[in-house]
C-alpha cells in the first residue's frame, strides 16, 4: 500500500489495487461503492451521488456516510462537492480536499494564479 499511496502522490497512479475493508450498513457500503466509481481527476456533487445511488433526496444521507468514509484516498470522498462547485465537509480538512483535487487535475492545475 505504501508503493501505491507514493505513486498516487508523485501523480503516476490514478487507482488503488490493494483489497479494502470497509465495514458498515448496508447504505454505507453503497455510498462507498458509489465513491470509487468518480473517475480520477473528476468531482461530483452529493446531489448526483444521491441520484447515482437511486435515492435523489437522501443528499444529507450520503453525506453523512461521505463523513463516515474511514478509508480517504483510496474511497475518494474528496472528489465530492457542493451543488455550486463549492469545497465542503471533508474530515481531513478543506485544504486538503483541495490540494487532493489539484493534485489530480495534474500539474498545470498547481501552477500559481496571476
Amino acid at each position: 500500500m505504501r508503493v501505491e499511496l507514493a505513486e498516487y502522490f508523485a501523480g503516476t497512479r490514478r487507482t488503488f489495487t490493494v483489497p479494502l475493508l470497509a465495514p458498515g450498513t448496508a447504505f454505507q457500503r453503497a455510498v462507498w461503492e458509489a465513491l470509487q466509481t468518480i473517475p480520477y481527476g473528476a468531482t461530483r456533487s452529493y446531489a448526483q451521488q444521491a441520484a447515482a445511488l437511486g435515492k435523489p433526496a437522501a443528499v444529507r444521507a450520503v453525506a453523512a456516510a461521505n463523513g463516515q468514509n474511514r478509508l480517504a484516498l483510496l474511497i475518494p470522498c474528496h472528489r465530492v462537492i457542493g451543488a455550486g462547485g463549492q469545497l465542503t465537509g471533508y474530515a481531513g480538512g478543506l485544504w486538503r480536499k483541495k490540494r487532493l483535487l489539484e493534485l489530480e487535475q495534474g500539474p498545470a492545475a498547481q501552477l500559481p494564479l496571476f
